[in-house]
């Protein structure tokens, strides 16, 4: 269905793709040090990627699929919640994929980002991604029942993933009290996994990894239970 969607393939593909590039431009190396801008920048803006298409495409999608009453169809055959949830996890795991592919390739092919770690490993951090963000999008649809509805809480949501997220630039130029809070932050954990891997650092990769999988357990589980309780 997405495939099909060309708006779709537009902001899920193209517009990510236009931002890294757009920004990769900036002269802001000196903050970094010896790490150029383009090269920090490429997983922060994957991750951002995951968070959105989980988040604000994956609620708004929902949502419009539970107002057409196509939820509620679904809900009198054999397939159980879990099932369609894991199959719209997996579904958009695999858009995920080629974004994050589409954006490495941007990075090496116009940039010259050298990526020393592994992709393989970057690879499951961005299943792990989208298994921690999809399933908040689900979550959202299960309280919003139009798009007017979703759309305050995505944006209450997404906002303050993206900008204290390590995205864009490290948490430690933060203040204090939003660096408590920022380093806590599944997209925090994914941002930074992506770039130990993209730069070849992998110490705490561990941390990062662990830390993905409780946000996913504890979000699958709320899911999970608020589609049951939709019943």
């Amino acid at each position: 269905m997405l495939l099909r969607n060309r708006t779709g393939l537009f902001w899920t593909i193209v517009v990510p793709s236009g931002i890294y590039s757009a920004l990769s431009i900036l002269p802001v190396g000196a903050v970094l040090g010896e790490v150029e801008y383009s090269a920090y920048l490429l997983p922060g803006v994957i991750a951002l990627t995951i968070m959105q298409g989980g988040i604000y495409s994956l609620a708004y999608w929902v949502t419009d699929l539970r107002d057409r009453g196509v939820i509620r169809q679904i809900s009198v055959t054999p397939l159980n919640r879990f099932t369609l949830i894991l199959s719209l996890l997996t579904a958009r795991s695999l858009i995920m994929l080629l974004q994050a592919l589409v954006l490495t390739a941007i990075g090496v092919i116009f940039f010259h980002v050298a990526i020393p770690g592994s992709l393989a490993w970057a690879a499951i951090f961005v299943v792990l991604g989208g298994f921690a963000f999809l399933p908040i999008g689900l979550l959202i649809s299960t309280f919003a029942r139009s798009y007017d509805a979703a759309a305050p809480i995505t944006t209450a949501l997404g906002l303050p993933f993206t900008f204290l997220g390590s995205v864009f630039y490290p948490i430690d130029l933060l203040p204090g009290y939003l660096q408590v809070i920022a380093k806590y932050l599944p997209i925090t954990f994914l941002a930074d996994g992506l770039r130990k891997i993209y730069l070849g650092s992998t110490a705490g990769l561990t941390y990062d990894f662990l830390w993905l999988i409780v946000w996913i357990v504890a979000i699958l589980f709320l899911t999970t239970w608020r589609f049951r309780v939709e019943d």
